[in-house]
């Protein structure tokens, strides 16, 4: 890896590109009449610990909703006289213009202009302008609406084109159709990431992973309601050698209970057990070991061990977790150890000699900020083992990349910049007896 472009990276996460806001659309308590005025809290909060977030907010936003036999668009008026001291209301543009402090949020009242579809059941209701997360909620009959107050007027005032726009995304925020219903049921698991180094020869290291929620929450059974599958695919890809073949990928499918409970009330604590059966294997058929070539990065076949490609294996695992996390700064530690006990390695037994039967992990950092996770496993008495680090920061404190990128773009953008560090036996399944040369790659992370 070039010195310079290590320094390059580095340098990214010094200086911060600025603060940037969420937005979080909250629904009313319990049951709400159809009649216009009915009032929704928006959250603003600047989660950054660098500087205040400058905000301006439409006098009056759209925001599109759905019901079991209509959709359709209303509008909300903001109420001035929630706003933190300082808002001022630019006439010229249309919109308020206020600050919200480092670390803190601004909680907005709005109101509906038009009453909604005056039919009892329940409503979806996202912001458009500015966007924000979709909400649900149930709709009573309430007094008689005038004429006026129907969201009518404001859905014929759009052109043709805006409303087709419009009722697509008001069929998209129906909180009960496939897509959402997928949502509420697929969550992120272990980090999915990209990264380039230059070992040997260019190549990459890539992973994507998630889990599945089979039910969706239910008072009881709690067994129940806690159990998932889970799959992760790591790759390692040679990007130099003739064809850019993928030199090993690891598939792991796992079924597993998962519980978490906090500690105490104040949330600065919580506790959590995973425990499941994983199968591992690299997709091989048994098939002859590739043969080593000078210029690519397949590693000497070992006979006297594993003559053929083929790696496998099945696992149960108990894994405990503790975090402890901050509220009010953003500021966490966390740490696992998972305890694994070997069911089947028929094609490898000398393989919990280097992966042992304990993994430790630990990450720490700020959670919308710079942070720190750690990696170690193997065979200490053994001197067998690999270590790996990765240091992630979110990509829009990387101001180098404003002369590229349109800096409203870039505050925009998701994940995180990313620098990984392996040392150690066995960095992909195919070579869990070989020791490489320490890798350092950098690249791009989606999910952490």
């Amino acid at each position: 890896m070039k010195i310079w472009a290590v320094g390059l990276w580095a340098a990214l996460i010094v200086v911060p590109l600025g603060a940037r806001v969420d937005l979080l659309l909250v629904p009313p308590v319990g049951s709400v009449e159809a009649n216009q005025g009915q009032a929704l809290t928006l959250y603003v909060d600047n989660p950054t610990n660098e500087e205040d977030a400058d905000v301006r907010l439409p006098k009056t936003i759209t925001a599109v909703y759905a019901t079991p036999t209509t959709r359709g668009v209303v509008r909300l008026k903001v109420v001035a006289a929630d706003l933190a001291s300082g808002a001022v209301f630019n006439s010229a543009r249309g919109h308020l213009e206020f600050k919200v402090p480092k670390m803190t949020s601004q909680a907005i009242t709005l109101q509906l202009a038009e009453a909604l579809p005056a039919t009892e059941g329940f409503v979806s209701l996202r912001l458009t302008d500015p966007p924000t997360n979709t909400i649900m909620f149930k709709v009573v009959k309430g007094a008689a609406v005038e004429a006026s107050a129907a969201p009518a007027p404001v859905y014929a005032a759009l052109p043709v084109r805006a409303v087709e726009r419009v009722k697509n995304e008001a069929g998209d925020i129906d909180l009960r159709n496939d897509v959402e219903v997928v949502r509420r049921h697929i969550l992120g698991y272990e980090p999915i990431y990209f990264v380039v180094g230059a070992r040997e020869r260019i190549n990459a290291r890539f992973q994507f992973s998630f889990k599945y929620r089979v039910l969706e929450p239910q008072p009881e059974p709690e067994a129940i309601r806690d159990l998932y599958f889970g799959y992760t695919q790591t790759s390692i890809w040679d990007l130099e050698s003739a064809s850019k073949p993928f030199y090993d990928s690891s598939y792991k499918p796992t079924v597993f209970f998962q519980r978490e409970k906090f500690a105490d009330e104040g949330g600065w604590s919580h506790v959590g057990v995973q425990a499941g059966v994983q199968h591992e294997s690299n997709g091989k058929g048994a098939g002859a070991a590739t043969v080593a070539l000078a210029n690519g990065l397949i590693a000497p076949p070992n006979p006297a061990k594993h003559p053929l490609d083929s790696r496998s294996l099945n696992t149960l695992y108990v894994a405990p977790r503790v975090r402890w996390a901050s509220p009010e700064t953003g500021w966490f530690v966390e740490a696992s150890a998972r305890a694994i006990a070997y069911l089947q390695i028929d094609e490898n037994p000398d393989l919990p000699s280097y992966r042992g039967h304990v993994e430790v992990m630990v990450r720490g950092g700020h959670d919308r900020g710079f942070q720190l996770a750690m990696h170690l496993r193997g065979s200490p008495r053994r001197g067998r083992g690999s270590a790996e680090f990765n240091a992630s920061w979110p990509v829009t404190q990387m101001p180098l990349l404003k002369w590229v990128v349109p800096v409203d773009v870039l505050r925009s953008l998701g994940g995180y910049g990313q620098i990984q560090y392996f040392n150690g036996y066995g960095e992909s399944l195919l070579d869990y007896d070989v020791r490489r040369k320490d890798q350092l790659r950098i690249g791009l992370e989606i999910v952490r």
